[in-house]
């Protein structure tokens, strides 16, 4: 005999038997209702374990079909008695974007049952469909039923009954216990067991009205957003409440031959928008006169749709209208199209300014290496009346002795680092190190700058700014290093000796 436990058999009359409606034992009349079965089955109905049917002879049967044909059975029964079958839900969903890229969706879920009337077992609805039941409702409609016990139905079967459009369900069974009784079967089959559809006509329905009614909904804010377009076009062509648009800049980048770069701009502006606006699909195109003297395009949208608009080869003023933002510096996007020939002509602007920068530069060059030229070829006394001048105080009436390592005097060569280093420098740092080896102050000196001179400049621009830390001019960062806090001393006389 088969190990194999069912708990339905199909008795002599074709009714399906749970193990709780029948005789013990062989006496039972029930065969396995497998089609490639059909032995005569066993009812063991002993006290100690549960109630099965056992094969009376060996066979390989699985019993995989009792409960599937159990169920179609339940179903036929329940017609009798004009039951009804919870249907899944359904669900409708269908949304859209409006011309301002806002989303209107729309959504619905139905519950439905279907009262049976009628059911019939293994109907065939196309040559390649057949149906577990197909049932009738006391309304004639028609609804083909799955039963789900080891093989859930694929997404050809779905195709499939839409193809014959036969609205059709699957019920899941695969979760229950395999010795399931009658009455929870039924309640299984009706209403609790998972079930879904693999054809609905009434969702296809229930999604063509919410496409009608958001279609309805996003027509209605298009041409609310459009009148309000018109509006905006006949205010600028009135030159009435202007909106404080910003205009979109031409821009040319050049680089120096010192590293430096500059940007020639141009904010090209309407100053006249012309009377005639024709619509099209996101605004109204018109007219209107840059600078009082050329003619350009202009395409006036809701924005968002900027990547939409078609223009001419002409130049067109690009402005798209968002009324959902609070200002006009966000309600506007304005950009330019088709003006190549503006771009080309400040490009030339952009040479002609790097050529008159490069030759401003080099002047800039040579009259300060003139100065430093000058400077350092002066006598003491000259170049402490050129410092002082720029300080505006009065030179010192005599000469201080001559430092070797600095190639000046004491006065002049702490006067250079107070009016290159200190004066006027709030915030910065400067350093004795740095201070002993610049390039500018070399030149200006022309100081040796051998590792020996270098050291004697370097101890003494340390003492000394120590001295201008003490004074409260400087505020110590490092051990040689040094924050600059007031420089602007009109009595401060920095060739002074501090004691």
């Amino acid at each position: 005999m088969s190990d194999v436990k069912i708990a339905w058999g199909l008795s002599a009359n074709g009714v399906m038997r749970h193990i709780s409606e029948v005789e013990r034992g062989k006496t039972c009349g029930c065969i396995c209702p497998s089609i490639n079965c059909s032995s005569p089955l066993i009812a063991n109905q002993g006290s100690k374990k549960a109630h099965y049917f056992s094969h009376q002879t060996n066979t390989d049967c699985s019993g995989e079909s009792a409960l599937h044909l159990a169920a179609k059975q339940i179903l036929e029964e329940s017609a009798s008695e004009n039951s009804n079958l919870i249907l899944p839900e359904i669900h409708g969903i269908y949304s859209m974007a409006d011309m301002a890229g806002e989303v209107v969706e729309r959504s619905r879920v139905e519950l439905a049952c279907f009262q049976l009337k009628e059911v019939k077992q293994e109907v065939r609805l196309s040559n390649e469909l057949i149906a577990d039941v197909v049932s009738q409702s006391i309304k004639y409609e028609t609804l083909a039923v799955e039963i789900f016990v080891t093989n859930a139905k694929d997404e050809q079967s779905e195709i499939k009954y839409k193809s014959v459009g036969v609205d059709a369900i699957e019920i899941d069974l695969s979760a229950l216990s395999w010795n399931v009784d009658r009455n929870d079967l039924k309640k299984a089959v009706l209403e609790t067991a998972n079930r879904r559809w693999l054809h609905c006509t009434k969702k296809y329905e229930l999604d063509r009205e919410l496409k009608l009614q958001v279609n309805d909904e996003v027509n209605s804010a298009n041409q609310s957003y459009l009148a309000n377009i018109y509006d905006i076009a006949k205010s600028l062509s009135a030159n009435l409440n202007m909106p404080n648009f910003t205009w979109p800049s031409l821009k040319a980048n050049r680089k120096l031959s010192n590293s430096n770069t500059f940007t020639v701009f141009r904010n090209p502006r309407v100053t006249r928008f012309n009377e005639e606006w024709l619509p099209f699909a996101y605004g109204y195109k018109g007219t209107a006169v840059v600078e009082g003297k050329t003619n350009v395009d202009v395409a006036l949208f809701v924005a968002g749709n900027h990547h939409k608009i078609t223009s001419s080869k002409n130049a067109t003023l690009l402005i798209g209208f968002d009324e959902k933002s609070d200002t006009d510096y966000s309600r506007f996007y304005l950009d330019w199209r088709n003006i190549d020939s503006w771009q080309k002509r400040l490009e030339k602007i952009a040479d002609i300014e790097l050529a008159q920068k490069e030759r401003e530069d080099v002047q800039k060059i040579q009259k300060v290496s003139s100065f430093a030229h000058n400077f350092r070829e002066a006598d003491e006394v000259v170049k402490m009346q050129i410092l002082c001048k720029k300080l505006g105080l009065k030179p010192p009436k005599q000469s201080s002795k001559h430092v070797y390592c600095w190639n000046a005097s004491w006065d002049v060569w702490r006067t250079v680092v107070w009016v290159y280093k200190i004066h006027g420098n709030e915030g910065y740092t400067i350093d004795s190190s740095a201070i002993a080896s610049d390039l500018w102050i070399e030149s200006l000196l022309g100081f040796s700058t051998n590792d020996s001179a270098y050291e004697s400049r370097r101890k003494m621009v340390g003492f000394w700014l120590k001295k201008l830390f003490e004074l409260g001019f400087l505020r110590r960062v490092g051990w040689t290093k040094y924050e600059v806090e007031k420089s602007h001393l009109k009595d401060f006389l920095p060739w002074q000796y501090i004691k």
